[in-house]
């Protein structure tokens, strides 16, 4: 039981940072966006780089978004089980499609790393702020993985709590 009780802790407190960073994300954007609009308008101007924050910025709400629907068990199911809409199929096929889910994502994890390591390594040294924000893709498709090996583990449980 102290297994299942640790997974449940995870989860919670993953969701509750991956809620936070989306929130704080968004309020950027919004932020930027504002500020983008009224330099515009009044001033002619517009804030350097600030459209390709904004393109981040969509990325940092929508990946924690993502890891938030798959804690929720909210994501997209392919599964034949849950189109057929049978709950007693759902305890076996859960597990492995929750843990394919996740070699998935662990498989995505290790491509998006490897494309930020090269941003990094190839990005001007006055853009590579822009590279920082890119982060996000290794580390929300590695927190994809976590939950959904969170899932597959807590599948049958949640239910039953």
């Amino acid at each position: 039981m102290g297994v299942l009780r640790a997974c449940r802790w995870l989860e919670k407190a993953l969701t509750r940072v991956e809620l936070g960073a989306a929130l704080l994300a968004f309020a950027a954007m919004l932020a930027l966006s504002v500020a983008d609009i009224i330099g515009r308008n009044l001033f002619h101007v517009t804030l350097p780089g600030g459209d390709l924050i904004l393109r981040q910025m969509v990325l940092w709400v929508a990946l924690p978004g993502a890891a938030l629907a798959v804690a929720a068990q909210r994501h997209l199911h392919l599964d034949p089980a849950n189109l057929a809409a049978r709950p007693r199929w759902r305890k076996w096929t859960a597990p492995p499609f929750n843990l394919a889910a996740a070699f998935v994502c662990v498989l995505l994890t290790h491509a998006a790393w490897a494309y930020w390591q090269g941003e990094l390594q190839y990005q001007a040294a006055e853009a590579i702020w822009l590279t920082w924000l890119g982060l996000i893709l290794p580390v929300a498709f590695g927190l994809l993985a976590l939950h959904f090996l969170l899932r597959a583990v807590l599948a049958n449980q949640v239910e039953a709590a």
